[in-house]
């Protein structure tokens, strides 16, 4: 999720416990601040990116700032920062669990995404996802939004469980809403014993489909809510559907060799590490500079540039590793 989203939900769990009335009007807000700070605090993980956008992406993302058996220093960290603050020197205990809550709540929501967590870290690397939700769910936010706009008027504790429970309601409504899409492409792929279904932006109702093949993917953009074509023309109803093959490699078959020759050498290691569905994006040749640029499924919209795009560069004597860069066709930065 974005980083607003999990400073609002922090800032609701926050109120969610607040199970006496406050000593002053200002105790409620305080705490709130406190806990919206510290939900929003392990996207700070991001600065990461700026030092190796590789790295970041296979290690640095969603890992130590993530983990559920760090967050006891992370929260004696952001307690430690409170401290020159009186109100929380005086209640720093307070302070410590608050920042545990914040954090803690925090999880759950990268939790719902397709990139998911590395909850264990470091004791094991493996990331964890029920992938259920867009990274970024305005529907989502839109909940938290209008709790915290109602707490200015009604009992905080009756109105933040009030705006949980409808946040639990939508999240088993998503979750349905997935298994249904799973149930669509099996219907049509029945042969297939590797079906994803993957969120998609601007409503609950876009899925990716995603049959898994060892070096080619199916992909299909379905709308359970439309019969024939959604608002957004890419997304068919499940009548409609346009099964799309992409490949690892490509199809050319000259090519084929000087793609698996990129996709293996070892600089791109940390790209196959990361990427779960990867296919070829595409091939620029130039007169002295070959470059193989590869994606990721996960992360591709059928309307939109994809964000990852990660490839070698061959200038006749080695290869190089680069990067293209986000929103742009073909500037790219070498890593």
């Amino acid at each position: 999720m974005d980083t607003i989203t999990h400073a609002l939900f922090g800032a609701v769990c926050s109120a969610a416990l607040q199970r006496t009335p406050s000593t002053s009007s200002s105790e409620l807000p305080r705490r709130m601040a406190i806990t919206g700070m510290a939900a929003a605090f392990p996207d700070i993980d991001y600065l990461g990116f700026w030092i190796d956008p590789l790295l970041f992406l296979a290690d640095w993302h969603r890992s130590a700032t993530h983990s559920l058996l760090l967050t006891p220093l992370w929260a004696a960290l952001l307690t430690l920062c409170c401290l020159p603050w009186h109100w929380a020197r005086n209640r720093w205990r307070m302070v410590y669990g608050l920042c545990c809550l914040g954090l803690l709540s925090h999880l759950p929501l990268d939790l719902l995404t397709p990139f998911g967590i590395k909850l264990f870290y470091p004791i094991t690397t493996t990331a964890y996802s029920l992938a259920i939700s867009f990274f970024i769910d305005g529907y989502f936010t839109a909940i938290l939004a209008v709790t915290l706009l109602l707490l200015l008027w009604h009992p905080p504790r009756r109105v933040a469980l009030s705006g949980l429970l409808i946040l639990s309601v939508y999240l088993s409504g998503l979750w349905l809403l997935k298994t249904e899409a799973l149930q669509v492409a099996a219907q049509q792929l029945p042969q297939s014993t590797d079906l994803h279904a993957l969120p998609q932006p601007f409503s609950p109702f876009y899925w990716q489909l995603i049959e898994a093949h060892e070096e080619h993917y199916q992909v299909a953009y379905l709308s359970l809510s439309a019969e024939h074509q959604a608002i957004i023309k890419e997304y068919q109803g499940r009548r409609n559907l346009v099964w799309k093959t992409y490949h690892l490699y490509g199809e050319q078959t000259p090519n084929i060799a000087l793609v698996e020759t990129a996709w293996q050498h070892d600089q791109l290691h940390k790209f196959r590490q990361f990427a779960h569905f990867p296919i070829l994006y595409r091939m620029d040749q130039y007169e002295d500079e070959t470059c193989i640029w590869f994606t990721d499924l996960r992360y591709t919209l059928p309307y939109l540039t994809p964000a990852f795009r990660y490839g070698m560069c061959h200038d006749q004597q080695e290869w190089k590793i680069h990067r293209l860069k986000r929103f742009t066709t073909a500037e790219r930065q070498a890593l």
